[in-house]
């Protein structure tokens, strides 16, 4: 006979051989509980192991119950090319009391810090980051190595400008010593500048030395002769000046028959000066400036051998109304075309001319000294003019006269010839 503790376990076995569903809907909106499985444990059956299953079709405030898994959570890996999900910052714990430290769930991914995660991910540039403090640092050094050699540089040139300074100093101590003084002052004569005469022009102030004499200024003293071009100045250590004016060279002798005159007209267009229309010469008419010549000219005559002793040209028949001022610019147009001719001639055609009438631009005209007259004209077509006037010098016999006021269209006369 069974005692009545069998009797309980017994029917407690058989009782959970069926689990109970509940229907979903109930009379109570509360949710149905699952009934709690028993596993029986006999020695004829063993220790066998029944696994719960949850209850199907239960509600929770009509909605269905979420399922239950004993499996752990894991992180799943996110997808290629999302964004990753800014973490949320973890409250700092106030002064003394002591943070909590959150739970680590199995598998999930360690969580990155604040500071290395920005608020818009970046593509990494591939390049490695520069640390400003290093970048400060070289940015110093650079600027340290910069001052430095600045800093030199600087004393380099302080010291030149010292040098400099110090040899200024020695130099105007120098100057205005009386080490250099121009106590010996030479003064050369000239053809038309005798010394006399350079010694009443110049002034040289008092303590002249070497190196503080002024050319420019001698210059200007001396061209109040009107011969005088230019000067030369020489220095020779330790006194010695010597001064020699420079005359100008005389291209022309303007005869001025009117006043039985005959003017010097330099190189650059200026009358000179007159000169004397009586001068004396040898047998072979060079004119001797010593007084002791063994005949005189005057006159044209006279303008004709000064004109040969200075290797000019002489211009004959010139205006009375020419006037000319020493040391002023000619401005007679028949006169300067005249003068024209005498730069545009060759050297060698000029030893042939005796004179160039002048009377006007248009009438001038040479003289041969073979006595052939050459009427020229303006002063334009020079060196074809003078072209045609020796081709025909040597090509035609007997010529008296040639007419290239046209060169193009020319015209001579020559003598007949037996």
């Amino acid at each position: 006979m069974a005692s009545s503790s069998d009797r309980k376990l017994n029917s407690s076995a058989s009782r959970a051989s069926k689990p109970t569903f509940r229907r979903a809907g109930g009379r109570s909106g509360a949710p149905a509980k699952p009934q709690r499985n028993t596993v029986a444990h006999s020695k004829s059956v063993g220790h066998a192991r029944q696994t719960s299953r949850p209850v199907v079709g239960s509600q929770l405030g009509n909605r269905p119950a979420a399922k239950k898994s004993s499996r752990p959570s894991v992180t799943s890996k996110p997808v290629m090319g999302a964004k990753p999900a800014r973490p949320m910052a973890t409250p700092k714990p106030s002064t003394g009391t002591k943070a909590a430290r959150p739970g680590r769930t199995l598998g999930a991914s360690k969580p990155r810090s604040l500071t290395s995660v920005p608020a818009t991910a970046k593509k990494p540039s591939g390049k490695k980051g520069v640390n400003p403090l290093s970048s400060l640092g070289a940015m110093a050094n650079k600027t340290s190595d910069a001052a430095s050699l600045v800093t030199g540089k600087g004393k380099i040139v302080g010291g030149v400008l010292a040098v400099l300074a110090v040899l200024v100093v020695v130099a105007v101590v120098v100057i205005n010593s009386g080490l250099f003084t121009a106590t010996d002052i030479q003064i050369q004569g000239s053809e038309h500048v005798t010394k006399h005469d350079a010694i009443q022009l110049i002034d040289l102030p008092e303590g002249t030395s070497l190196f503080n004499v002024d050319p420019d200024q001698i210059t200007e003293d001396l061209k109040q002769n009107p011969w005088v071009s230019g000067v030369d100045v020489q220095r020779q250590f330790p006194h010695t000046l010597i001064i020699t004016p420079m005359e100008r060279k005389v291209i022309a002798i303007a005869y001025i028959s009117s006043d039985d005159l005959a003017w010097a007209i330099g190189d650059d267009d200026t009358w000179i000066a007159p000169l004397s229309t009586s001068v004396e010469v040898d047998d072979q008419g060079n004119v001797i400036t010593t007084g002791q010549g063994s005949n005189t000219l005057t006159g044209i005559d006279a303008a004709l051998a000064l004109a040969k002793h200075y290797g000019a040209v002489l211009l004959t028949d010139v205006s009375a109304d020419v006037a000319p001022v020493s040391g002023q610019a000619v401005s007679s147009k028949a006169v300067k075309a005249g003068l024209d001719y005498v730069r545009g001639f060759s050297s060698e055609f000029l030893g042939q001319v005796k004179d160039i009438s002048t009377p006007s631009v248009e009438a001038i005209s040479a003289n041969l000294n073979n006595g052939i007259e050459v009427s020229l004209g303006d002063s334009n077509d020079i060196v074809k003019k003078e072209r045609v006037v020796t081709k025909l010098l040597s090509q035609v016999e007997g010529v008296t006269y040639i007419n290239v006021r046209s060169p193009g269209n020319y015209t001579f006369r020559n003598a007949p010839t037996s």
